[in-house]
């Protein structure tokens, strides 16, 4: 029995199919546009992966390692879990998600929430535990050409820069000399227990000093909590000739910068602003800050960092840079899709149509009329 083809069984089935397929094409799309500042994120994460690439090169140089990012990129900066510069416990997860580039594009955000431009003046503390995160803030300083007045230390936690060969303190002041940076730590301490190293053992401390020493930084030694602070302060505003700090970072668990485990665990991560803790008498060097109106950048609890963010946690050599929401904002609805959708379903449609009406015209021609029936 003739039947035309928008009766065939296999045809319609197709349609159906092909009519389901563009809707579920037209449903999911959605339009990609660049976020804000889209531009010097990129810059931050390009100069991150240029800065870590070329310490590739020194410690291979060194024999310190042989350069391999064995569980993601950067991880050859990791040092041993045990190290005569260790001060405490630490996450090697967490240290191996801050060697991720777009950490740097992650600061840049908070810089641009923060409505920072070259002008800005920032002060600056980091330790050893978290090369990676150290890096994405000097990264990101650089891509918005901001100076800033640095502090920093020599000890780490477990997995950070705890290679004795290789301090943090002579990972920046390589890549100060290699001109990936401009800014650059002046005074720093051996850090740890009461910012002395407590918990070092003498080859320890002297690893540290000779790192402060060679490094060209100015020491710091000073067990007192007061005093400590108050040359922590007295550094940041007499190394800015204006005398104005638009925004101070902390980077790491600096026991006179944020104060002990308990505060620490108790303090808030990413942006905090002034009003947003409440302030102790005998202050910290961050609520310091705050006290002065000034807004903090507090990198610490990185797994939430990443979560807030949307970066991956734990990492792994398979993550991409300069993608993800940091650098892309998605309009649900492509309009161009939905049209191209559209039109492919309704001409399917109306070419089988077509089709059919030419068939079953000429078969009413035909010498079998009622065969159509």
């Amino acid at each position: 029995m003739f039947r035309p083809q928008i009766q065939k069984t296999r045809i319609l089935f197709s349609l159906a199919m092909l009519i389901m397929v563009m809707v579920y094409w037209a449903v999911n799309s959605y339009e990609q546009h660049e976020t804000y500042g889209f531009d010097l994120k990129v810059k931050a994460v390009e100069n991150m992966e240029d800065a870590i690439n070329s310490l590739r090169e020194e410690f291979i140089a060194r024999g310190i390692n042989n350069g391999e990012d064995s569980l993601a990129f950067g991880s050859f900066l990791l040092g041993p879990q045990n190290s005569i510069i260790k001060t405490t416990k630490g996450s090697k997860v967490s240290k191996l998600s801050t060697l991720n580039p777009n950490f740097a594009a992650m600061i840049m955000e908070m810089f641009i929430e923060l409505e920072l431009d070259s002008s800005s003046k920032v002060a600056v503390s980091y330790t050893g535990s978290y090369p990676g995160a150290n890096i994405a803030v000097l990264s990101a300083l650089e891509a918005m050409n901001m100076d800033a007045s640095i502090i920093t230390s020599c000890g780490s936690s477990e997995w950070g820069a705890t290679y004795s060969e290789m301090t943090w303190m002579g990972m920046e002041n390589y890549l100060n000399q290699e001109y990936h940076i401009s800014n650059k730590s002046k005074l720093g301490s051996i850090g740890g227990g009461l910012d002395v190293g407590i918990q070092l053992n003498r080859e320890g401390k002297e690893v540290c000093e000779s790192a402060i020493y060679s490094n060209d930084i100015e020491p710091l030694h000073e067990k007192d909590f007061i005093e400590n602070v108050k040359k922590r302060m007295q550094y940041y505003y007499r190394n800015n000739e204006l005398g104005v700090i638009d925004l101070f970072i902390n980077v790491g668990g600096g026991i006179y910068t944020i104060g002990d485990s308990l505060k620490r665990n108790n303090l808030p991560v990413g942006i905090i602003y002034p009003g947003d803790i409440n302030l102790d008498i005998n202050q910290t060097v961050l609520e310091g800050f705050l006290d002065k109106d000034i807004p903090v950048i507090n990198i610490n609890h990185i797994e939430r960092l990443m979560e807030w963010y949307e970066l991956p946690y734990p990492p792994n050599n398979k993550n991409k840079i300069k993608t993800g929401n940091l650098f892309y904002s998605h309009k649900k609805y492509n309009l161009k899709v939905i049209l191209t959708a559209f039109i492919i379903a309704a001409g399917t449609v109306l070419f089988v149509g077509i089709v059919s009406h030419r068939e079953i015209k000429k078969r009413m021609h035909s010498s079998e009329p009622e065969s159509i029936l």
